[in-house]
């Protein structure tokens, strides 16, 4: 049976905060257990559900009260996250799983985007809490790239691998990733800016990232590994779009969605992205691309 857990590396020092997340971890699980190992009933599931929102929603409340507390200066862009999932994310996966009549696909899709989500979002957003790091929201210049890369991309991924990687310099469409997969982040402002950011790793890459992060040896995709991957992507992606834009009190998240070789290859055609950043971890390579681009459809300098 596959396991879901809270791993001790996720914890940020606060107690209260650490708790919750370490019961969230065990309630995702539960539902794992009984639901998709088991094959139990469709009530275990809804009570599982039901369970993780009303927990999640308390612990979104108490963590948004220590960051008052502390005097957190991204409090108000930390609790934008929270309410997108509150209010989006959490009455989607319900309506989808009702839709379904809690198909066993739709419910890994839960436990996938849960998980995944509560990973990415302590990795990222909740460290930053506790480490007083105001900085990684820091809009950076190209003159800047070398330290941005360390510090907001290098960083938190070598803590998801468990080893070195290593920034090799620009990315094209001609360097070769292996069974690449591409996850797109598309975001706006009232203005019409739009700032865009690509994730392109390859499956095995894939597996192995999410192998360390939850202790288990994936050989292949399933709904839960692809969504868990896609809501860990995000989080990275979101912080790394922003530290080469504008604050990301500016911008509303409008698509994410996952590319094919051809629209990625098209979208380098018609505009070669501002970033185009490669990297190597394990003897494979990623890249990151991210770009700004201004309403009349320019890219930004």
């Amino acid at each position: 049976m596959q396991q879901i857990q809270w791993r001790d590396r996720f914890g940020i020092g606060v107690e209260i905060i650490d708790q919750a997340h370490h019961r969230l971890f065990s309630i995702v699980q539960k539902m794992m257990d009984l639901y998709v190992e088991r094959h139990e009933d469709k009530f275990a599931c809804v009570e599982g559900i039901k369970y993780f929102k009303a927990y999640a929603l308390k612990h979104f409340a108490e963590e948004e009260a220590y960051m008052r507390e502390i005097g957190y200066p991204r409090y108000s862009a930390h609790k934008k996250i929270h309410d997108r999932m509150k209010w989006e994310t959490l009455p989607e996966l319900e309506r989808l799983l009702y839709a379904s009549d809690f198909s066993t696909e739709m419910v890994q899709r839960f436990i996938g985007v849960c998980t995944g989500w509560l990973t990415g979002h302590i990795l990222v957003e909740d460290r930053a809490i506790i480490q007083g790091r105001n900085d990684v929201w820091t809009p950076m210049g190209l003159d800047d790239e070398p330290s941005v890369i360390q510090a907001v991309i290098i960083a938190p991924l070598q803590e998801i691998f468990g080893c070195p990687i290593q920034f090799i310099g620009h990315f094209s469409t001609k360097d070769e990733i292996l069974y690449e997969q591409y996850y797109e982040l598309t975001y706006s402002d009232q203005e019409g800016d739009r700032l865009r950011i690509i994730l392109v790793m390859g499956e095995h890459l894939l597996l192995q990232a999410a192998g360390q992060l939850f202790g288990i040896d994936f050989y292949e995709k399933n709904e839960i590994v692809s969504f868990a991957i896609q809501e860990i992507a995000q989080n990275l992606l979101h912080r790394a779009a922003f530290t080469f834009g504008r604050q990301p009190d500016e911008y509303q998240l409008d698509k994410v969605r996952s590319l094919d070789h051809a629209a990625f290859s098209e979208i380098f055609k018609e505009q070669p992205p501002a970033h185009s950043l490669l990297f190597c971890v394990h003897q494979e390579s990623f890249a990151l691309c991210i770009d700004q681009i201004l309403h009349a459809g320019a890219p930004a300098s």
